[in-house]
């Protein structure tokens, strides 16, 4: 009977080793046989700003789609870019109708749906304010702008002088107005650029940054949220993030004090220019980050946030589908309802 138990005890233990075996391979098996897909990252300079698109593909090589993103990318900046023929012919218009294709006016109109939405706060001809006060550009002299110098200019600041005749092709600009688009060209970009890499791989992942403007391809290996981090805005690193969102589709887009600004007599003077005031907005508002299903709408609503700030401002945003979360001076964070479920607090 001894011999007998051992063997069964023998036969039971080489039953239990084959099995756990056949369960260590089948789980090998399906391990190996889902691969997570490598993700290529490529880095470039378009839209005034380091553009980057991390993306990754099981049917089509991700270098393609990355060279794919950036071509669309490159054909944007140039078509819209203050200084291209396209913008040129438009601004030089001096209140006669002039052409404009259907993309260009497919954003212009973009943006005066969006500066109606915000009472002006958002408003594309506000440049000439930015250009005034030296901080149109990093190669600017920035320097603060007499009364009367902000007055004259701002009799051509006002989104209500772009008349636009989509049934005929044209544009006209009234009271030497003059659009600049970058307030929303790089979101547009990048809804752009991702669309070209779904029409080559309706399951690709990553997602593209440009400036801070980012887009979500897909989940991060098709499952997991992409972590973005909202840059402390006093702090003297972009790396250095105050929130982290969690998304796994749609955009996001932050506008703040901390971009490009002058410091004089202890007052910063940034180049988010209040429309209505010719003046750097000042509302306890430094910044303001926006998420909306496009990157372009995530772009212009950022801007508008931060001239709007949280009082009166800009409770009414979720209907235009924008979630909005602000930092104030004392960097207390203030959350517009549903954007907990992004930052999982």
């Amino acid at each position: 009977m001894r011999k007998r138990d051992s063997n069964n005890l023998v036969n039971k233990i080489i039953v239990y080793s084959v099995l756990l075996i056949s369960a260590i391979s089948v789980l090998l098996y399906i391990y190996f046989s889902n691969e997570k897909p490598l993700y290529y990252k490529r880095t470039e300079y378009f839209l005034g700003t380091y553009v980057t698109v991390n993306v990754a593909s099981e049917k089509v090589s991700s270098v393609e789609l990355a060279s794919s993103a950036f071509q669309e990318i490159a054909r944007i900046d140039s078509k819209f870019r203050k200084n291209s023929e396209n913008m040129r012919s438009i601004n030089a218009s001096g209140g006669n109708w002039v052409f404009a294709d259907e993309e260009t006016l497919h954003i212009i109109e973009a943006c005066l749906e969006v500066s109606e939405n915000t009472d002006g706060a958002f408003d594309p001809t506000v440049y000439r304010l930015v250009e005034l006060w030296g901080l149109a550009s990093t190669d600017s002299t920035p320097s603060i702008p007499s009364d009367n110098n902000i007055d004259e200019v701002m009799n051509t600041v006002n989104y209500k002088n772009i008349i636009m005749d989509k049934d005929n092709d044209r544009i006209k600009l009234l009271n030497n107005s003059m659009i600049d688009l970058s307030g929303i060209a790089k979101g547009y970009a990048v809804d752009r650029a991702i669309e070209k890499i779904k029409s080559m791989d309706p399951d690709a992942t990553g997602y593209i940054d440009a400036g801070g403007d980012i887009g979500i391809v897909g989940p991060k290996y098709g499952e997991r949220p992409w972590v973005i981090g909202i840059r402390h805005p006093r702090s003297d690193s972009a790396d250095n993030a105050i929130e982290y969102l969690k998304m796994y589709e749609g955009a996001v887009a932050t506008s703040g004090d901390y971009e490009r600004y002058f410091i004089e007599n202890g007052i910063r003077y940034h180049h988010l220019i209040d429309p209505k005031t010719g003046r750097p907005a000042r509302n306890n508002t430094i910044s303001a980050t926006v998420i909306n299903k496009s990157a372009m709408l995530a772009d212009a609503y950022a801007t508008a946030a931060f001239i709007m700030g949280k009082s009166p401002g800009i409770t009414f945003l979720p209907r235009y589908g924008s979630l909005v979360l602000l930092i104030q001076e004392d960097l207390s964070i203030y959350k517009s309802p549903g954007i907990e479920g992004y930052t999982g607090k």
